[in-house]
């Protein structure tokens, strides 16, 4: 029997010592496996949400917001400075109108509360401020004009980015590279006014043709018109005139260095905000998994390794004598450490493939578990920091709909068990079975027969 059969049956001489040594092993090892698995999976949700959410950067006039304020709107010079822009991948870009009764002949779908009626104050020949929000059509008030409601219309380059396509209940989107006189309507206003797709209205002095009706869950957004930027541009003769520009960075990571060029290119002319720290908070509990997730496979891996140097080292102090007499009958240190080393690696090995296959089992419960309790240890911090932000025409938009979106990418992440992965893990479980036992191959070459076969 040569010294590596005799180390594998060796390995399995005391079967209830081999069996606990493998039960640990195979615990420690399936939990190094999932840690992994943990670990990749969330690395790969992070790069992912980095490259595909929180990238956005709102622009807005100087002074103006959510079509309030002063300040003059952004020139074509200015959105041509942003799209080129390094790591800036793509611009859209809205202005943003009102029509009053005689800009149009729709009739608008919302009605008057006393918010609205106070913000048509200004409307008044004396422009006052006053205190009361009994204005313009008031029983006591008859020198002002009664206020109207009236319609917003907002011109966009990219009516996906406003309305997404299955909010489109009937007709198509629009172009919104176009310049027709074509526009989406929103729902109530189409029903006020019986349009539907296909039908014409009139704005501006020119016939608009409605080319689709969409839906939001915006009181606000329905009683909207959606036109192509340049229609809306010419129409209301402000010819490359923006009022608000959503610029899409490539990478998370690049949103702080294109925010800081874009306003050192920008000046005092725009208002630049980012989702950059939103997005840092809501990542925040994926990437505290990852960094649990590397602790684990590296206390795992320790805890392996003890496993097996232990064991080995209380192996060769019981097999002492054994040791001591192939020794003296001719056997080379080398022959005895091969035949211990061999004992070593095919405990570990056998080990290595238990464990193995429960890391499998047990990797996609594991990724979950940990990314629920993360995810809901940090819900107050994105309940909470909901709102504020640009302020544009946004269907279900704005930092409130960033961060339920990543969270929803926190509960989405999947547990991958790729080949390299296992490689890994493989290599990790060679590297135990070495650690293991080059302590006790140390022990091995310093026993000395002649002590051995006398003290015992």
């Amino acid at each position: 029997m040569n010294v590596l059969t005799r180390g594998m049956r060796n390995a399995l001489r005391s079967p209830i010592r081999s069996g606990a040594i493998l039960i640990m092993l195979a615990i420690s090892i399936s939990l190094i496996l999932a840690m992994m698995v943990a670990r990749t999976s969330v690395n790969n949700k992070v790069a992912e949400v980095k490259a595909s959410t929180a990238t956005q950067v709102t622009i807005n006039p100087a002074g103006i917001s959510g079509g309030m304020g002063g300040g003059d709107p952004l020139t074509a010079d200015q959105i041509k400075t942003i799209a080129s822009t390094a790591h800036v991948k793509s611009v859209a870009s809205t202005l943003t109108d009102q029509l009053g009764t005689s800009d149009t002949n729709l009739t608008p779908s919302l009605e008057l509360g006393s918010f609205g009626k106070r913000m048509m104050r200004f409307e008044s020949a004396d422009g006052s401020s006053g205190a009361s929000t009994n204005v313009g059509g008031g029983a006591n008030d008859t020198s002002r004009p009664a206020p109207t409601p009236r319609t917003t219309v907002t011109g966009t380059s990219d009516p996906a980015s406003i309305v997404a396509t299955d909010k489109i209940t009937s007709g198509a989107t629009i172009d919104g590279s176009s310049s027709d006189l074509i526009a989406l309507v929103g729902t109530t206003l189409a029903q006020k006014n019986s349009l539907s797709a296909g039908s014409t209205f009139t704005a501006y002095g020119k016939t608009i043709t409605v080319k689709g009706i969409f839906t939001s869950d915006n009181k606000f957004e329905n009683n909207g018109i959606i036109m192509p930027i340049a229609t809306l541009q010419t129409l209301t003769n402000q010819p490359g005139s923006v009022t608000n520009v959503t610029a899409t960075i490539d990478s998370s990571d690049n949103v702080a260095s294109a925010v800081t060029a874009l306003k050192a290119s920008l000046g005092d002319k725009a208002d630049i905000t980012s989702q950059q720290q939103q997005a840092e908070n809501s990542l925040q509990p994926l990437e505290s998994i990852a960094s649990l997730a590397l602790v684990g496979v590296i206390g795992a891996s320790v805890a392996a390794a003890a496993i097996i140097l232990l064991s080995m080292i209380m192996i060769v102090r019981e097999r002492r004598r054994e040791i001591g007499v192939i020794k003296a009958i001719g056997g080379t240190n080398a022959k005895v450490i091969v035949q211990f080393v061999t004992e070593a690696l095919t405990l570990t090995i056998l080990g290595g493939i238990l464990g193995l296959g429960i890391g499998v089992m047990t990797s996609g419960p594991l990724t979950q578990s940990l990314v629920s309790s993360s995810t809901n240890s940090n819900n107050p911090q994105t309940v909470t920091s909901t709102g504020g932000g640009a302020r544009r025409m946004s269907f279900g938009g704005g930092f409130g709909a960033i961060s339920s979106q990543l969270g929803s990418n926190v509960k989405d992440v999947t547990s991958t068990l790729t080949p390299q992965i296992l490689a890994e893990s493989v290599g990790i479980i060679i590297l135990i079975a070495i650690v293991g036992s080059a302590v006790p191959a140390w022990a091995i070459a310093r026993v000395r027969p002649a002590e051995v076969l006398r003290t015992e």
